[in-house]
């Protein structure tokens, strides 16, 4: 079937994304419960691309509403094909120019929130699997799409999804960049606590701890000079703030600009503005946890203020990024996002922040560490998944590396991440507003991830 292409798909493709996009499967697990781990909006994606495999024919089973799958083909368990996606999203933010839950289609382009991470993948590789399955194509493995609910958070779907199956002989995600993206930094995630300041009567800012804040409202006792300095130097570090001072107490309100904890310097963060600002203002004690963050983690987006900024050859600098803040009975409690170098170990990171933060008083939690995944070039998976995309694209591949964390951590060396973004793809404002992608990439995503699918079904696993 070689004049075969997944266009006919493409409406049929396009409507179910609707669908999908329309559900806002944000997850969680506070108030998760065993039927919904990471909440009831997670689950009903999940149960969404059941329904539609279901319709396709497709063998489909729902791993407890962490993950579910399809697949298409006999054979044991111990040997198959993977495509591995998920259809859990960030919190929808704001500053949106159409309705995030509402797919919208505009010069060409989609937009509505996980179009671009991960919705738009997790349906292209279903419908890739319908098209296996309607031209008859050979199989020497089964092969699955993977559908995850909890990748936003950490990644404990796969790890459950993977405590009752083996892994995939080969396997791919598309939740990355193009060519192939065969290095990923580790993923550090900290909780940071103290007794908050007494001039702090409410703080709260950020959506999530891998995004960075593009909100943040503090409630101060200052006076009305001091809080006009705190807003004056938050609008020159290029964020909004707007205040309103009444009985010794001041609100603050401050807007930033989203974008991924893996690019902290693409967006602005609000958090990190406030506490500065209000630090340099000299609101906070000298020894106070504010002071700390504001003198060793806000701003300092290579770890450089705390010193644990380095670096590697294969995957480049360190990033840091200040992604949640809050106050709760006299505790601020704040969430930290690092991606480290492959090749470091992160316990000299942790050793060096916990160090630091003694001398305030700080509680440390460490409450993720995803390790770093490299796999060498020479991996048949590498240069099958290259073929591939040389093969539509006409363009030759050199693997890269990045600060994002995929699924591709979890199968330990048999999968890298493998799109869906093109190098010469428009920023698809990934955990930003206005989250969109090409149309008419989607259906090149398509016709690789078509082709991949069918390769990694026949690769000899002794290769």
């Amino acid at each position: 079937m070689s004049d075969f292409t997944m266009s006919k798909y493409k409406d049929d493709i396009i409507k179910s994304l609707s669908e999908l996009v329309a559900i806002e499967s944000v997850a969680s697990t506070d108030g998760g419960t065993e039927e919904y781990p990471f909440g009831r909006k997670s689950a009903e994606a999940i149960e969404f691309m059941i329904s539609l495999a279901d319709k396709m024919g497709f063998q489909t089973y729902n791993c407890g509403n962490y993950a579910c799958h399809a697949q298409l083909g006999e054979g044991a368990d111990e040997d198959y094909a993977a495509v591995l996606t998920h259809v859990d999203v960030v919190p929808l933010g704001s500053g949106w120019d159409t309705d995030p839950l509402v797919l919208t289609e505009k010069d060409g382009y989609l937009y509505g929130r996980g179009v671009a991470d991960d919705k738009g993948a997790a349906v292209v590789s279903l419908y890739c699997l319908k098209a296996m399955q309607d031209n008859g194509v050979e199989l020497k493995r089964p092969v699955r799409c993977i559908f995850g609910g909890g990748e936003e958070i950490g990644m404990g779907d796969m790890e459950h999804y993977f405590s009752e199956h083996s892994l995939p002989t080969f396997a791919f995600t598309p939740d990355a960049d193009y060519p192939m993206c065969n290095c990923e930094k580790g993923i550090l995630h900290i909780k940071f606590s103290a007794a908050a300041d007494k001039s702090l009567a409410a703080l709260r800012g950020g959506s999530a701890i891998n995004c960075v804040a593009d909100t943040c409202t503090a409630t101060v006792k200052c006076s009305s000079e001091a809080a006009e300095a705190i807003c004056g130097e938050i609008n020159s570090r290029g964020l909004k703030c707007e205040y309103i001072c009444r009985s010794g107490l001041c609100e603050f309100t401050v807007h930033g600009t989203a974008s991924h904890a893996m690019c902290p310097e693409n967006g602005k963060n609000a958090i990190d503005g406030f506490i500065m600002a209000a630090a340099a203002a000299e609101i906070f004690s000298d020894s106070s946890a504010e002071k700390f963050f504001a003198e060793n983690l806000c701003g300092g987006l290579n770890g450089e203020k705390i010193g644990v900024n380095c670096s590697d050859e294969v995957s480049g600098m360190l990033t840091m990024n200040v992604g949640t803040v809050s106050l709760s009975d006299d505790i601020i409690t704040l969430g930290v996002d690092i991606r480290y170098p492959a090749t470091i170990d992160s316990s000299g990171i942790i050793e060096k922040i916990k160090t630091a933060a003694r001398d305030y008083s700080v509680s440390v939690e460490i409450t993720g560490d995803n390790a770093p995944l490299y796999v060498l070039e020479s991996h048949p998976l590498i240069k099958s998944l290259g073929e591939c995309y040389t093969e539509v694209t006409g363009q030759t591949v050199k693997p890269i590396s990045m600060g994002g964390g995929t699924y591709a951590r979890s199968l330990g060396g048999r999968g890298v991440a493998f799109g869906l973004v093109f190098p010469d793809s428009k920023p698809s404002n990934l955990h930003m507003a206005n989250e969109n992608f090409s149309v008419e990439e989607l259906m090149l995503h398509a016709e690789i991830c078509y082709k991949a699918m069918c390769r990694l079904a026949v690769l000899d696993a002794q290769q």
